[in-house]
């Protein structure tokens, strides 16, 4: 009798998925699925967290433009996304924020958490299946309050279940104290998952907890606790880099991924390919979307002698400048010449993809390659998964925080080398401070392109209004494919307030609660 009453809850509990709305399997009163059941039981309490993993933000789910189109990396060929009309020109208000979304998702999560951590002792699973799902719940909760600290600074820390008749007001709570909840979320993490069955990079982990802590902590400015738990991940892990840089981001698996957002056919897709396909008037054309900046595709270094194009004795051809570069260029950049889907991309003033000012072709001169299936339709949906933390990223991510504590530089260099030997890549030295952070940064710019982690870093570091970030230029080519003079010209110089290193409160969320006042600076 105890199975049927299962099989009769796992159907309804399908059935409602498909059915209701996003409350409808959330505690009583709202659902039809008794909290005792979804507390108790580990197959109900998985799906439970399934929920809160499916709502987590990427970049192929952003309103047609990808967060690098609002760095100095990317240029969307839409004129109308948020990248355009509110990054880019410093035009972000608490009414308008593209963030302000992410404010009442993640409580809306965090409230989910928090009664499932209250409650989670009930499991009746075996050790290993309850520690596993007590671990993720406070993984989820330490990333959903990490998103809000690196978007908003000072956020409300709710940490019980809330009842009605609580003081649900809440006020905002200092970034160290924030902090400091994060990573002891993340250490209660690490620590069931030291005794806990193993899950697929979909789920929360002990190498995903410590990589989180080591990037929250870099992010927050505590390079020294950064640096401790980022090694902590590089020597215990089982993981390694994929020998082949192109296909980490284009089939699920690969050994490096730590911590990811997967789809599959027929209903679990998304449209990056078909957003983010060069428009042209070939065979193939896509609606454009994400175009590299000629500024990100200097930094692509010879790979013969490890210098930008711009230093002399690089070894860099004006008459071939695509030949040579960093491999890493090859898998993530289309240019004039690109063979790709069966046909060749000219870019160049009037080829079949070229340059120009209005409609959705290229203001760049240049496609994104990397994440982009080649041999799917792009007129169908995507299957290719969204990364959230991998291998790199940590040996990135400890080598800066090294660097930035100004100790163990040969341990930082080594670390930088590891990333760039697996592009085949010439070694870098150690030098000063000063010189190793330049080295680290452009290594995370070349190695993390498109990931959606440059439009944070140019943030922490303090040069989002650098002239040099805010002038954005695109290839400057004839109708031949010969680069003019030094084969660049400015396409925009955009806006910035330094209001924008942060993102305001939503003012749906103050005018509920005036306990979130003050706004961030400038808002």
């Amino acid at each position: 009798m105890k199975n049927i009453k299962k099989l009769i809850f796992i159907g309804s509990f399908i059935m409602l998925q498909f059915a209701c709305t996003s409350d409808s399997i959330d505690l009583e009163p709202q659902g039809a699925i008794s909290s005792d059941v979804v507390f108790t039981d580990p197959a109900f309490a998985e799906a439970f967290l399934n929920r809160i993993y499916g709502s987590i933000p990427h970049g192929f789910a952003r309103g047609w433009y990808m967060l690098d189109a609002a760095s100095d990396d990317g240029e969307n060929s839409y004129t109308w996304p948020a990248s355009n009309t509110l990054f880019n020109q410093a035009n972000i208000t608490s009414n308008n924020s593209p963030f302000n979304g992410l404010w009442g998702n993640a409580y809306f999560q965090i409230r989910r958490l928090n009664n499932f951590i209250q409650s989670y002792d009930q499991l009746e699973g075996t050790d290993e299946v309850n520690n596993r799902l007590k671990g993720e719940a406070h993984f989820l909760r330490g990333f959903w309050y990490s998103l809000l600290l690196q978007t908003f600074g000072e956020v409300p820390l709710i940490t019980v279940a809330q009842e009605l008749d609580d003081d649900l007001l809440v006020s905002r709570d200092s970034k160290e104290n924030v902090l400091n909840f994060i990573t002891s979320e993340l250490d209660t993490a690490a620590g069931f998952f030291v005794n806990a069955e193993e899950a697929t990079s979909t789920r929360g982990s002990w190498d995903a907890a410590m990589a989180l802590k080591g990037r929250v902590l870099l992010y927050q400015n505590k390079f020294s606790e950064s640096a401790i738990a980022s090694k902590q991940v590089l020597d215990n892990t089982s993981r390694t880099l994929d020998a082949d840089y192109q296909s980490v981001f284009l089939e699920d698996g690969a050994s490096e991924v730590i911590f990811d957002t997967q789809f599959s056919d027929p209903d679990k897709g998304h449209w990056g390919n078909l957003f983010n396909t060069p428009k042209a008037s070939a065979a193939v054309s896509g609606w454009g979307g994400t175009g590299p900046t000629q500024n990100l595709i200097d930094q692509y270094e010879m790979q013969a002698t490890g210098l930008l194009p711009s230093e002399a004795g690089s070894g860099y051809d004006a008459s071939n400048p695509y030949t040579g570069r960093d491999p890493r260029f090859e898998a993530s950049i289309l240019y004039d010449g690109s063979v790709w889907k069966g046909q060749t991309w000219e870019f160049r003033p009037g080829g079949n993809a070229g340059i120009q000012t209005s409609g959705d072709w290229t203001k760049t001169g240049y496609g994104m390659k990397k994440m982009i299936q080649e041999d799917r339709n792009h007129r169908d949906s995507g299957t290719q998964h969204w990364i959230h933390m991998r291998l790199a990223e940590v040996y990135l991510n400890y080598a800066e925080a090294l660097i930035e504590a100004d100790t163990d530089l040969g341990l930082a260099v080594d670390a930088i080398n590891v990333v760039r030997d697996r592009a085949n890549m010439p070694f870098i030295s150690v030098g000063s401070q000063s010189e190793l952070r330049t080295k680290v940064r452009h290594e995370r710019r070349i190695e993390l392109a498109f990931e959606e982690h440059r439009f944070w870093d140019i943030r922490r570091w303090g040069i989002a209004g650098d002239p040099e970030v805010l002038t954005i230029y695109r290839v400057d080519m004839d109708a031949n494919g010969d680069l003019i003079d030094d084969g660049k010209e400015i396409w925009e110089t955009r806006t910035w307030d330094d209001a924008n290193y942060l993102f305001p409160i939503p003012q749906g969320e103050i005018d509920k609660n005036p306990n979130l006042l003050p706004n961030n600076s400038g808002y």
